[in-house]
């Protein structure tokens, strides 16, 4: 699938419903009434676009952050009260890592992932590969449903969410990471682009890549969202954003090599306490439960 940049049609607020003005890039745009962040940016899951990434790359550069959130993710839900055989869906489970953490506490975790390629490399035999929640069965409910970095990749995330709630149990619990555009990193990036200093900001919305950014949520927005779709809030928190262990080949996955992105690995690497500081941490984590019918 692959969708080209429409500058002149701005995207809608999944939030609001109010159409957002453009802000900062030719591509990108803010909502006026909430502050929520979009994008135009192309999709090309499933295209010549992964040409461009080194996916052993990637997945080296991943494995310790995603290693220590989905940990956590999953002590969360636990600690909410979802126990031992529990029916849990993660939403673009990629590598399947979270099927994993989840599976060794107990839960029956299946995944969705898109991307064929990635999908592939899957260690989990519970993953099927298709869109969420086109793959599902209208009847098919879970105890609960996750997406780990995976809502703001969806060109309709308010109606991602309401479809969580259709294949949700009544109480069921919904988990959504997701980058904070309050976050340190994208208060930063934001300013190097005014000092035209692009790249930090391209790469936050992972411009040029398969699957970029669609939406930057921060928690006001992200609840918001929740609510709209039938979510009370259990808990609002937040998880790393960085890892030092595979911090280099995470930034170079897409092959681009510079000074700059040498530079710029080595003072993420110093500054990891920092961007990972409740108040500071680029990733969001809320988890809501859906409403008794």
């Amino acid at each position: 699938m692959s969708v080209e940049p429409s500058p002149a049609t701005p995207p809608t607020c999944c939030v609001c419903d109010v159409p957002m003005r453009r802000k900062i890039a030719e591509w990108s745009y803010r909502c006026p009434e909430c502050g929520l962040w979009g994008s135009t940016l192309p999709i090309g899951i499933n295209s010549e676009a992964h040409a461009g990434l080194d996916e052993d790359l990637r997945e080296t550069g991943l494995a310790d952050l995603r290693r220590h959130n989905n940990a956590v993710v999953v002590d969360r839900l636990v600690s909410q009260g979802l126990a031992p055989g529990a029916s849990l869906l993660d939403v673009g489970s990629a590598h399947g890592w979270f099927l994993a953490a989840a599976e060794e506490r107990g839960l029956r975790a299946q995944g969705v992932e898109p991307d064929e390629a990635v999908a592939a490399r899957a260690a989990s035999s519970a993953v099927r590969v298709g869109f969420f929640p086109d793959v599902l069965d209208a009847d098919e409910r879970f105890s609960a449903i996750t997406y780990n970095d995976v809502l703001e990749h969806f060109p309709d995330a308010g109606a991602a969410v309401a479809a969580s709630a259709d294949h949700l149990e009544p109480g069921g619990l919904l988990s959504v990471n997701i980058p904070n555009s309050k976050g340190l990193f994208y208060r930063l990036a934001v300013v190097c682009h005014a000092l035209g200093l692009r790249s930090a900001y391209e790469r936050l919305w992972q411009l040029g890549l398969p699957s970029p950014h669609l939406w930057y949520f921060d928690r006001d927005t992200l609840v918001r969202l929740g609510r709209r779709h039938g979510f009370d809030v259990v808990s609002v928190d937040a998880l790393d954003s960085v890892r030092r262990a595979g911090l280099w080949q995470r930034a170079h996955s897409d092959r681009k090599v510079s000074p700059v992105s040498a530079l710029g690995v080595v003072a993420v690497w110093l500054a990891a306490p920092l961007f990972n500081a409740s108040r500071t941490s680029d990733i969001i984590h809320v988890v809501f439960r859906r409403r008794a019918d």
